[in-house]
């Protein structure tokens, strides 16, 4: 059955009248309600509601009756006395209503459901798409009035669904001295089976995560550790490595010969066990303090050593254990790898061969006592990831959780072949060249000029095999690419991941503007750059972008072939941040280059930058290497 609900004003020739309905929800808890139409900027006005389900009427006092106004920054007049009045001049006005029902039906009834479905999901946010035309010659403005629910949480649905309609009635209706109310409360928390949460605008977690590698040594464990760990910094977590090599080499063990590493030397042994239990000591010291990831970085390649960090780690509440084991049985990339490590402290200064041959012998002692990790271990609950020769094949079990689920998404896509990753901004639009925020406009000449760079660029680059184009949507990304040759282009890639980041109701304002009329916006926005969202629909803060652009991090670390990404500039930020391995608060702040095409060249120990100014016709190009 439709339920429609009916909007009056108190001056209806200003407001273009229109009947809607309310769509029958799947649960009580989902209601949606639109209501449209051009509203004049300069008056107040009052609104009233009925509501009509089936043969069940019922009028509300003037709506927002005893309305709640929880944003102070909306100039709202508030009157316990009379109807409230909404300021239509400013931006946008969020209310948490209270809505007078003062003849209520009884529980079960048609009435009830309309009611119950109000009190779950009811949140009315009212907001205004900015027209910057309108602001200047006092025009009409478009309003749009829409109802959105949020869920409860998940304990406060069980309480609600296990008590009877009586006890129903007693929790969802509160007396007042107006008489009953129905409290619609936009304030839900949310909580998710793995106990993942908010606490400081990033992802986060209430469980923490300690990543203990497992393997012989020269088997790419570094690299392994340094990609997640990339990773995992960029998304927002406070991560750290502990290396039990470095604590060996800071005490003064660097530079022993093999004899140390053999399970032989008991004196040896020893000590290194305990070296190990240290380092395991400081990681957990971190995590109790500040931390959220550690990696705990050393061979760690018997059962007995895995089932002591498994005890020590039990006795700290909320963390959990995952193992990461690197094997590797590709004989070139071995030998490769073993004469990468001469270039340690442990072989410095040392003749080559000499070196050499004390390593393979280190590599042999560990062999005598190595143990794959195995599913009994953990009492049959190991959590743990494989990585056969730098990703070539993966193997996991129980990484169910957030960050174990990602990580395990990001090792089946590492790989060793070098490749190329081009960033450049689109040319400046329209609107972009006037200052002003957002809005989806055509190129403006200065533009086309910087579009004809970029494909210049391209031209003469010399390519192994063809590339790639990645580019958003927007009008002016388009128009970008339009300029490029087509030859050796692989294939041409449109995806709304590189949107630019969303600036909501504030689109259409420069920051000027927003600094003279939102003052305590633009202070937020300069105090927290990574956190600020900008308000109303389609509002986003870097934490979103960063959020968004995480299954294309993932693609383009699997790619092979080179590729051109044209990109505005928050998302250049968070793609250059996570490639030269910047933590998530220092993305907002990094330099975004105009007129320049950032090179980026992954390799196993990092990424080399370099900045490419774009050859114009009046130019030379000139090429910066970035520290």
């Amino acid at each position: 059955m439709s339920r429609h609900v009916r909007q009056e004003l108190s001056n209806p020739g200003d407001y273009a009248l229109k009947k809607i309905k309310i769509h029958p929800p799947a649960s009580a808890a989902k209601t949606i309600l639109h209501v449209s139409g051009i509203l004049s900027p300069f008056k107040s006005y009052s609104m009233s509601l009925r509501i009509s389900f089936g043969h069940f009427h019922q009028d509300t006092e003037t709506f927002p009756a005893r309305a709640v106004i929880w944003q102070k920054r909306a100039h709202v007049a508030h009157d316990e006395q009379r109807h409230n009045s909404i300021d239509l001049n400013h931006l946008t006005v969020h209310t948490r209503m209270k809505l007078n029902l003062p003849s209520l039906p009884s529980p079960g009834g048609a009435g009830w459901s309309v009611a119950l479905a109000l009190a779950l999901a009811l949140q009315v946010v009212i907001y205004r798409e900015t027209l910057r035309d309108a602001m200047r010659d006092g025009g009409k403005r478009l309003l749009v009035y829409k109802t959105m629910h949020r869920r409860f949480a998940n304990q406060r649905l069980k309480r609600l669904n296990s008590l009877g309609d009586d006890r129903k009635s007693q929790w969802m209706w509160k007396k007042s001295p107006q008489g009953d109310t129905v409290s619609i409360d936009s304030d839900s928390s949310e909580e998710s089976a793995d106990g993942t949460g908010s606490t400081d605008g990033l992802i986060s977690s209430q469980k923490k995560l300690v990543l203990v590698m497992v393997g012989l040594p020269a088997r790419g464990k570094s690299f392994v550790v340094h990609k997640t760990l990339r990773y995992i910094e960029w998304l927002g977590f406070p991560t750290r490595m502990f290396n039990v090599g470095n604590l060996r080499r800071k005490l003064g063990k660097a530079g022993e010969n093999a004899n140390f590493f053999s399970a032989d030397n008991s004196d040896a042994t020893r000590l290194r066990e305990e070296m190990a239990m240290d380092a395991l000591d400081d990681l957990l010291e971190w995590l109790d303090t500040q931390g959220h990831v550690a990696v705990f970085d050393a061979t760690n390649t018997t059962k007995l050593r895995r089932q002591h960090i498994l005890e020590k780690v039990s006795s700290h509440r909320n963390v959990r254990v995952m193992f990461v084991e690197s094997i590797c049985d590709n004989e070139a990339l071995l030998e490769a790898n073993y004469r990468r490590k001469l270039l340690n402290a442990d072989y410095k200064d040392k003749d080559p061969e000499v070196a050499l041959a004390d390593f393979r012998q280190r590599v042999h002692e560990y062999q005598k006592v190595y143990e794959t990790v195995e599913d009994t271990e953990d009492g049959d609950n190991a959590c743990y990831v494989k990585v056969y020769n730098a990703g070539e094949k993966i193997q996991a079990r129980y990484c169910q959780g957030f960050l174990q689920s990602h990580i395990v998404s990001l090792l089946q896509n590492i790989h060793l072949c070098p490749h190329r990753i081009w960033l450049v901004r689109p040319g400046p639009s329209i609107t972009s060249c006037q200052g002003i925020l957002g809005l989806d406009t055509e190129l403006a000449p200065e533009g086309h000029r910087v579009a004809r760079a970029i494909a210049r660029f391209v031209e003469n680059l010399q390519l192994e095999r063809p590339m790639e184009v990645w580019t958003s949507p927007m009008k002016r990304s388009r128009e970008t690419a339009n300029y490029l040759p087509t030859r050796n282009l692989k294939r041409y890639v449109t995806t709304t991941l590189l949107n630019e980041l969303g600036g909501g109701d504030f689109e259409g304002l420069t920051y000027d503007e927003i600094e003279r009329f939102y003052p305590k916006h633009y202070a937020a926005r300069l105090q927290d750059k990574l956190r600020y969202r900008y308000p109303g629909v389609g509002g986003e803060s870097y934490v979103d972008v960063i959020s968004r652009l995480r299954s294309l991090i993932v693609e383009f670390e699997r790619k092979k072939r080179d590729v051109l990404v044209i990109c505005s500039e928050s998302i250049l930020r968070c793609l250059m941040g996570y490639f030269a391995g910047c933590e998530a608060a220092k993305v907002p702040h990094l330099r975004s280059y105009e007129d320049t095409v950032i090179e980026l060249s992954p390799h196993r120990d990092g990424c080399d930058i370099k900045l490419i100014p774009l050859e114009f016709e009046d130019s030379e190009e000139d090429v910066t290497t970035v520290q």
